[in-house]
């Protein structure tokens, strides 16, 4: 079944939307091969865990939590330096199963929503697994991420996104297209799609704040965009300055609301400078704020997402 969302059907249901004005506040550089590997512990995601009050990461084979003020805590995995082997923090049982590649995820009630596929069978092994966000332990639970019917596997599990408010699940095929997938996060079955009014490519994460997803996207213009889940409408909120000479890939991002209302968004850059050896490699960290203007939501629009959630819940109930 095909469920695809209308304008009218889609209304967050936590109250105005709101408006960004974003300005770069700063941006530090991690080197990959740092005493913590501080670098290496953010190429893929990043996510705020209030529960704890603290960041958690992630890189390709582990998970990584670091404190507010972004000073390393505990990791899982690294990088052998003597002999620049991966040791992988992935669990045997996950990698018995071809899992060879985290991407960009969300925490919620403290527990890890991890994007999980396999990068050595071109990512047809979409799933999402769950960890404790605190011991970064694998909880045991492990879901099929299915994309709609008209690409239900082929590199749809780049990362996840929650929505707080309503509890659905988000994610996106990695290839051109103009949908979004909704998910009930239970267990993370495809629940249908939400249009945009423009296509997008090469998202490499995304976070719901206030009925707004925002996504990274590693494309030509290392654009950050804005989706307003209320109508589908997509917006280019800034691009992310690259640094000469240097390859670039973009990577996973995420916000958090400040005890001012103001909102800071971090974005993930990892820079190579002249295509040399990877011990040269880094993680540039942007921050951005945000600064909130209210958006009026008509009253009378119905509170649809909400109502897409129990529907999940109906369905469940089966």
């Amino acid at each position: 079944m095909r469920l695809l969302l209308s304008a009218a059907f889609v209304v967050a249901a936590a109250g105005p939307i709101h408006a960004m004005t974003w300005s770069l506040d700063s941006y530090v550089d991690y080197p990959l091969v740092d005493e913590n590997e501080t670098g290496l512990q953010l190429t893929q995601g990043i996510a705020w865990n209030a529960a704890a009050g603290e960041w958690v990461t992630s890189w390709q084979y582990g998970l990584a939590r670091f404190t507010e003020d972004w000073q390393f805590i505990s990791a899982t995995g690294h990088i052998d330096l003597s002999t620049m082997n991966v040791v992988s923090g992935i669990p045997q049982e996950l990698a018995d199963q071809g899992f060879d590649h985290i991407g960009d995820f969300e925490v919620r009630d403290g527990v890890i929503h991890a994007s999980l596929d396999s990068a050595e069978g071109d990512y047809q092994n979409g799933h999402v697994a769950l960890f404790d966000a605190v011991t970064l332990e694998y909880l045991g639970d492990l879901y099929p991420m299915i994309g709609d019917e008209t690409n239900p596997r082929n590199d749809v599990a780049s990362w996840t996104a929650i929505d707080a408010e309503t509890g659905l699940g988000y994610g996106k095929e990695w290839q051109l297209g103009d949908t979004i997938n909704i998910y009930d996060v239970t267990d993370w079955s495809f629940l249908g799609t939400l249009e945009m009014d423009q296509s997008l490519s090469s998202i490499q994460g995304a976070k719901v704040l206030d009925g707004m997803m925002y996504l990274s996207s590693d494309n030509d213009t290392m654009s950050i965009y804005g989706l307003d889940l209320s109508t589908g409408h997509v917006t280019e909120l800034f691009q992310l300055d690259g640094v000469d000479g240097a390859s670039i890939e973009v990577e996973g991002l995420a916000l958090r609301t400040l005890g001012d209302g103001t909102v800071e968004m971090y974005v993930e850059m990892i820079a190579n400078p002249g295509g040399g050896s990877e011990l040269d490699a880094y993680t540039r960290l942007y921050r951005y704020v945000g600064i909130p203007s209210p958006v009026p939501v008509p009253a009378t629009l119905p509170l649809a997402l909400s109502g897409l959630a129990a529907f999940a819940l109906a369905r469940r109930r089966r």
